[in-house]
């Protein structure tokens, strides 16, 4: 419906005002979101810094220690026991929040789809549909897939980085391959999120299939407006990012001071995620819209906009 229009940034007005065409499937989302984005910190600030704290007050302890007194051989066994606390907490917290995260851009991402489709599902109906393996099956093969990728990246840039920094004579041409190859990698991530919107909306298309139509439809159809998504989930939440760094500051002085702000930091977070998947569905769903798509990576087929998303 938003094919009509020439602006590169319809999306996102588009996006803005999605929400508001469902707002009882879209204010739960949000509320879960946001509570996802209050898990992580919340447990930093209140179980992880203050142990880390402790920790690090018993090793410099054990500094000014003789080794073979009994005071040393206490501060060696709650250095031990506080690093296993942290062991615990950090992996309760990862099998908490895994599914979670999931979960939410299951949610987030079929609320926007279904939405911009013209449904206007409750929260229930929603529930109902995304947990039929039909629907399921797309966006947890291309969620899985991304991960594996992001995490691949991840590590091989953390070599390189390693490299680089063994290696100043040629630092200024290794960290600029380095800086590009950052830079790729959190296009990848735009991509990434692109790709996840294409699983929900096409069941037939999902893993690679569907990175690989979302990389298609960024540098071959809509590539101003892919270039404006990626600059918008880039740099949107550095603008949220101060209130984080104020919670974690104003925690050290006042617990329930922190824990305030970081509220109030995962409810701006919140409402950037859900922004930015409205984003990434809409803009796949124009995409799609529009007369040119991609057939072959070398060049463009004009053909009519419903059977766009056959030859994609």
């Amino acid at each position: 419906m938003a094919a009509k229009t020439t602006s590169c940034f319809t999306f996102l007005k588009e996006a803005l005002v999605l929400p508001t065409r469902n707002p009882k499937l879209f204010a739960p989302i949000l509320i879960f979101v946001a509570a996802i984005a209050f898990l992580i910190p919340a447990v930093n600030v209140v179980f992880i810094q203050p142990l880390t704290a402790e920790m690090l007050h018993h090793v410099a302890e054990m500094q000014t220690t003789d080794p073979s007194s009994a005071e040393y051989a206490r501060l060696l066994e709650e250095i031990r026991q506080e690093a296993r606390e942290l062991v615990l907490i950090a992996v309760a917290l990862t099998v908490v929040t895994l599914p979670l995260v999931f979960a939410k851009q299951i949610l987030a991402f079929s609320a926007a789809s279904t939405t911009y489709s013209g449904d206007r599902y409750s929260l229930a109906e929603l529930l109902r549909r995304v947990t039929k393996w039909a629907n399921l099956r797309g966006p947890l093969v291309t969620v899985g897939v991304v991960t594996a990728l992001q995490l691949t990246f991840m590590a091989l840039l953390g070599v390189y980085l390693s490299a680089v920094m063994r290696h100043a004579g040629v630092l200024s041409v290794q960290g600029a391959v380095f800086v590009l190859a950052f830079l790729a990698f959190m296009y990848f991530g735009v991509v990434a999120v692109v790709g996840v919107a294409v699983s929900v909306a096409d069941e037939g298309c999902r893993g690679v299939r569907a990175l690989g139509r979302a990389w298609r439809l960024m540098t071959r159809v809509r590539r101003k407006e892919g270039a404006l998504l990626a600059a918008v989930m880039v740099l949107l939440p550095t603008v949220v990012s101060p209130v984080y760094a104020l919670a974690l500051t104003y925690a050290r002085k006042s617990m329930a001071v922190g824990l305030y702000l970081l509220f109030g930091y995962a409810l701006l977070s919140a409402a950037v995620q859900v922004f930015y998947i409205a984003a990434a569905t809409v803009y796949y769903y124009e995409a799609m819209e529009s007369k040119e798509v991609v057939v072959t990576f070398h060049g463009y087929a004009k053909i009519p906009s419903g059977e766009g998303e056959a030859n994609v």
